[in-house]
């Protein structure tokens, strides 16, 4: 019987097979790196998708209870008077009526969308409202103002409509330019089309 010497190897990795590996590893980081933006801007949107979501919940409340969605001006420019409307839903939603940034319990104040006052989630991350200009509103997960729109439901003769909807519009830009038409359809909105 003929034995076959003893391999000199000792159950180790050649170098060829640990470039290869090393090789493997560098493609998929660099997918992986490649592919990060995207993934933080799909979960940016899916934050903000829910938090319309949350507001559109508290606006029924709202309508529920006083028979009309809250008001703001419209007029002028659309995007200034939807930033207005971030101000309007964060007195409107939060129970923040005399817009000191807390609740306003001892008022009775009825709070129609949780923890969106100031004060309650100021230390949060990603906090949903701030002071911008002194005045407190509602913003998305990029730090932009969340817009709303409402106007009075029944309009006289020859009166134009401001917005999409025939109750209200609400929507976010996301990380899209506002002066900008051709990315308004990055926008977030309760509109389809425009």
């Amino acid at each position: 019987m003929k034995s076959f010497p003893a391999s000199r190897r000792n159950g180790g990795f050649s170098m060829i097979e640990l470039m290869v590996v090393v090789g493997i590893m560098v493609i998929l980081a660099g997918l992986l790196i490649a592919a990060l933006p995207g993934i933080q801007s799909r979960i940016n949107r899916n934050k903000v998708e829910t938090f319309i979501a949350e507001l559109e919940s508290g606006l029924s409340k709202f309508q529920i209870d006083n028979g009309t969605y809250p008001l703001n001006e419209p007029g002028g420019d659309r995007d200034i008077a939807g930033i207005k409307g971030a101000v309007v839903l964060y007195k409107h939603l939060s129970g923040d009526w005399d817009l000191n940034g807390e609740v306003d319990f001892t008022q009775n104040e009825k709070v129609y969308v949780p923890k969106i006052d100031y004060f309650s989630q100021r230390e949060a991350r990603e906090p949903r409202s701030m002071s911008i200009g002194g005045q407190y509103m509602l913003i998305d997960s990029y730090s932009n103002p969340i817009r709303y729109l409402a106007q009075v439901p029944n309009l006289a003769p020859g009166e134009k409509r401001e917005t999409y909807n025939p109750t209200y519009d609400i929507w976010s830009i996301t990380d899209a330019n506002p002066d900008n038409p051709d990315e308004s359809a990055k926008y977030i909105t309760n509109w389809q089309g425009q």
